[in-house]
């Protein structure tokens, strides 16, 4: 079963009967007409959250939740799907065409798209386009719940993508692949930006720190000395994480330092991803 009839039986267990009937006079219609049908969805098919459903685009380790979706937004994703004809040129200057003319939301569904198309090494300057924009709706669609990044951006693409999350405030966890494509320039950055944050009496998300834990170094455990000193308890159980993380290779006198304080952290349960919205006192 391919993505189009994978993602049509989604569509039909959460369309009403008038909009399975536009979809389907829509499916039969030329190119030209298919391209009309994409711009005017919204007008046809409700804007509502699918149901809880995923999907693993093209193989992918990662799944795509379209519990996160709307159902517009599918019916545009059968209807982009649906104009790929077997050419590569052909369907890629399709895609090209409806992003010149898309609106934001137009756009934004185009880019959530991009794992369930063909040929996909073709759209990565396109997907690095949209880390860049500075409309929420188009950075959140390329960067949140969509595998394509994880899969095709180089390091450098990668990395811009994770730290301007980090710089927006938003959360690390909505990213796709985050654990496996942690890399070491990454880590740097993200200490260089703790050390300007922490110089200028300000916080930086103890989630961040995930993004280290592959890497101990010197810098390594001086951030982790300064997170256990931390009086916020977010910054102090990041701490204790990236401790425990290389517990065995601890520089001397560091776990004895700390003991009391790991002794009772060993008493909760502290895990990445459940630090944000911790008493930060």
């Amino acid at each position: 079963m391919n993505h189009q009839e994978q993602l049509y039986n989604i569509f039909k267990q959460n369309g009403s009967d008038t909009e399975l009937q536009w979809y389907q006079k829509m499916d039969a219609l030329d190119l030209q007409e298919k391209k009309k049908g994409f711009v005017m969805a919204h007008r046809h098919i409700a804007r509502v959250p699918l149901g809880e459903v995923s999907i693993h685009p093209h193989d992918s380790p990662y799944p795509v939740d379209l519990s996160k979706w709307t159902k517009d937004q599918l019916v545009r994703t059968l209807v982009l799907l649906s104009m790929d004809e077997g050419d590569q040129n052909d369907f890629v200057q399709v895609i090209e065409d409806l992003f010149q003319t898309a609106d934001n939301r137009e756009a934004q569904a185009i880019y959530a798209a991009l794992p369930f198309f063909n040929y996909a090494p073709v759209w990565t300057q396109r997907a690095t386009e949209a880390i860049r924009s500075n409309v929420g709706l188009i950075f959140d669609a390329m960067a949140f719940n969509n595998p394509y990044p994880a899969r095709y951006f180089d390091d450098t693409a990668w990395n811009q993508l994770v730290l301007k999350t980090i710089f927006n405030d938003k959360s690390i966890w909505n990213i796709l692949g985050l654990e496996d494509r942690r890399n070491q320039s990454l880590a740097v950055t993200i200490s260089d930006f703790a050390h300007e944050r922490w110089a200028a009496g300000r916080t930086l998300s103890a989630e961040v720190w995930f993004l280290t834990v592959p890497f101990p170094s010197t810098r390594y455990w001086q951030d982790t000395y300064q997170l256990l000193n931390s009086e916020t308890s977010a910054d102090r159980n990041a701490g204790y994480l990236l401790w425990k993380a290389h517990a065995d290779s601890a520089p001397e006198n560091f776990t004895e330092t700390f003991q009391s304080l790991f002794d009772d952290f060993k008493t909760q349960t502290i895990e990445w991803g459940k630090l944000e919205g911790q008493d930060q006192s």
